[in-house]
C-alpha cells in the first residue's frame, strides 16, 4: 500500500514538474494580419431582405496595443481609405470580435458584425459571424435584418505582432 502511495506522489510530481508554468504559458492573440473566408449557412447567400456583405474573403488586421485591442477591415474593392474599424478580445481559445459596417449610401443599410469563434492553433480560426443591418425585420428576435455565416481564417506568414 505505501509504495502505491510513493508511486502515484513520483508520478504526480513528474508530471507537475514537467508542465509549463501558467506563467510561461503564451495567451492565444488575434493581433496580426488575417485572411478571413466566409462560407453560407444553409445555403443562404443574404439575409431574408436581401442584404448581404458582398464578399467570400477579407483581409483583417487587429492590432494590440496594452489592454487596447482594436482592429480594422481593408475594403480594396471599395477605396484604399476604406477601413471599417473593430475591437476583439480573447477568452482562453476563443474570441470575439465586433465591426461597424462601411455604408457608402445613408439611404442604404449600415449595421454591424459580431464574430465568435475559436482557435483551431496559434495561426488558424473557425466560428460563425452574425451581420445586423440597421433596417426593421419584425419577424427577427432583434427586430433587424440579421444575416449568420461561418467562417475559417488563417493569419498570414509574416502577420502577427
Amino acid at each position: 500500500m505505501k509504495l502505491k502511495w510513493v508511486v502515484l506522489c513520483i508520478a504526480f510530481f513528474l508530471v507537475s514538474a514537467a508542465a509549463p508554468p501558467a506563467g510561461a504559458q503564451s495567451e492565444r492573440t488575434l493581433a496580426g494580419e488575417w485572411i478571413i473566408t466566409s462560407s453560407p449557412i444553409n445555403g443562404e447567400l443574404a439575409s431574408r431582405l436581401g442584404n448581404s456583405l458582398g464578399f467570400p474573403d477579407r483581409d483583417m488586421f487587429f492590432e494590440q496595443q496594452g489592454e487596447l485591442r482594436s482592429g480594422f477591415v481593408l475594403r480594396e474593392d471599395v477605396g484604399v481609405n476604406v477601413r471599417p474599424l473593430g475591437s476583439w478580445r480573447v477568452m482562453g481559445n476563443r474570441f470575439s470580435t465586433a465591426f461597424q459596417l462601411w455604408c457608402p449610401n445613408t439611404d442604404g443599410p449600415c449595421g454591424s458584425v459580431i464574430m465568435r469563434g475559436q482557435f483551431l492553433s496559434d495561426d488558424s480560426v473557425k466560428g460563425t459571424m452574425t451581420v445586423f443591418f440597421d433596417q426593421a425585420d419584425a419577424g427577427r428576435p432583434t427586430g433587424y435584418d440579421t444575416w449568420v455565416f461561418s467562417f475559417r481564417g488563417s493569419r498570414k506568414a509574416g502577420g502577427s505582432n
